[in-house]
């Protein structure tokens, strides 16, 4: 019965379709590049700060690849990091195109199955990636110049990682960050907890207030 009802589409049904419905035309953010680094610290500004963003403001902010967060964490906490070095994250916020890595896919589309080896490293999956990462590279030369040199020195890491990465390791379809609101609207217009089922209330970044982890938590107090 909580499928059909005879000939008539039952109240659960109705309630469970429109869910469904609701959900399959959500709209969704772009995907990221990432870079993690760790790398020496001697010889960098005692005021150097931890958050940064890189953009070109004659360009739209969603632009792809327009703009690069970063964050050094041990600038508040060295614990964080081996003594003498400096982890780093930066990513493109957002607004990676998944059209430009779907075909490195095995099958060439995402099936919204993420497997173990759904994806190869192949030499224009690997050229790919290292184009994409120059973004990444330029705007973090605009907060420590010599940092590709400081990622080469003994001891330091770097790792990449691309939408197909984002896709598998945080189980997202064609790497999105999450959910977005409807072109030209704002967040305000998300869903809420409440659902059309009875007794059933939904919580986490496709609800009100959206992605990350404060809106994830919020929503779930909302909840």
């Amino acid at each position: 019965d909580s499928v059909v009802n005879g000939e008539e589409e039952s109240e659960i049904a109705a309630a469970v379709r429109k869910v469904r419905t609701q959900a399959n035309e959500m709209e969704m953010t772009g995907s990221f590049m990432h870079i993690h680094l760790g790398i020496p610290a001697a010889g960098l500004p005692d005021d150097l700060d931890c958050h940064h963003s890189v953009l070109n403001l004659e360009d739209d902010v969603t632009a792809e690849q327009n703009l690069v967060i970063v964050s050094i964490p041990t600038i508040f906490d060295p614990n964080l990091a081996p003594d003498g070095f400096h982890v780093i994250h930066a990513y493109t916020a957002a607004s990676e195109n998944f059209q430009d890595w779907e075909n490195k896919l095995d099958g060439g589309v995402d099936n919204g199955k993420t497997e173990e080896k759904d994806y190869q490293r192949t030499k224009t999956y690997k050229d790919l990636k290292e184009e994409k990462t120059e973004a990444l590279w330029l705007a973090l030369e605009r907060i420590i110049p010599d940092i590709r040199a400081r990622a080469k020195q003994q001891g330091s890491i770097v790792e990449v990682g691309t939408p197909l990465t984002h896709r598998r390791y945080n189980r997202r379809f064609r790497g999105t960050y999450g959910p977005a609101p409807p072109e030209g609207k704002d967040v305000w217009e998300l869903p809420s907890a409440k659902t059309p089922i009875e007794g059933l209330l939904a919580c986490g970044d496709t609800c009100f207030p959206g992605i990350g982890l404060p809106g994830v938590a919020a929503s779930g107090t909302i909840a």
